[in-house]
């Protein structure tokens, strides 16, 4: 099953006649109660499509999403090719009206990442974002549901990609002493395991051991602390994607 979920009615109505389930989540806690409901199988695909802040306008294929309250960090799938330009996204959960240069910003990213990632492979899960304001003004209804239906095209194409039966690939699972090298947190566990999850699917495993093996053999692995292990896993996404 394929699900496409917006925030609003009016993002959901640019989509009409579009592939999958459609359902309107609602922001911030009204999009947690209502993922609640959406039972994953881990055959599912999940995109998220909808608005959101930005200074910069277009429409972008999110390739990182951060919760601001937790910091967790998220990585969607990134494998389907340059259908839009990349770029990373922020979910606060309240209105931002000062985004920062390259980011977006939204309220139900991150919440949705967190729920689908329970079940789903990242390289089934994708988030898509139209700019439609940058923090000074909201846009009307009216005014969101046009500037989606801009982007039309390139939606048709990323939901068709992911309308296509899973990949499956063997491969050989890490061991248990790279997480005790890093040093990870719980959620930089939960961020490491994400990224697996692409290397797998994305056939980029030998990359991934190399890096680390490159790692050790110049003395970053393994590291002193936390605080360095956070440096060392955001180099590793960095090399990775």
């Amino acid at each position: 099953m394929l699900y496409v979920l917006t925030a609003l009615k009016c993002e959901a109505a640019a989509l009409e006649g579009l592939p999958g389930k459609h359902i309107v989540t609602g922001v911030g806690a009204f999009a947690a109660k209502a993922l609640q409901n959406i039972d994953l199988e881990s055959s599912d695909s999940v995109i998220n499509i909808g608005c959101s802040a930005g200074l910069k306008g277009g429409c972008y294929l999110v390739n990182s999403v951060t919760d601001e309250d937790s910091g967790r960090r998220y990585y969607p799938d990134m494998l389907m090719g340059p259908v839009l330009p990349e770029a990373p996204l922020i979910t606060s959960s309240s209105i931002v009206t000062d985004p920062k240069p390259g980011y977006l910003y939204d309220m139900e990213a991150s919440l949705i990442c967190a729920h689908a990632m329970k079940k789903l492979a990242p390289s089934r899960i994708a988030i898509v974002k139209a700019v439609s304001d940058d923090g000074s003004r909201r846009p009307s209804a009216n005014e969101v549901t046009a500037l989606l239906r801009g982007y039309r095209k390139e939606i048709e194409q990323i939901i068709e990609y992911f309308s296509r039966e899973p990949e499956t690939r063997d491969y050989m699972p890490l061991p248990d002493t790279v997480t005790e090298e890093l040093r990870l947190t719980q959620y930089m566990k939960c961020e490491f395991e994400d990224l697996v999850h692409y290397c797998v699917v994305s056939g980029k495993n030998e990359k991934l051991n190399g890096i680390l093996d490159e790692m050790r053999a110049c003395g970053t692995l393994p590291v002193k602390d936390k605080r360095q292990g956070r440096r060392v896993l955001d180099e590793i996404f960095s090399r990775i994607r």
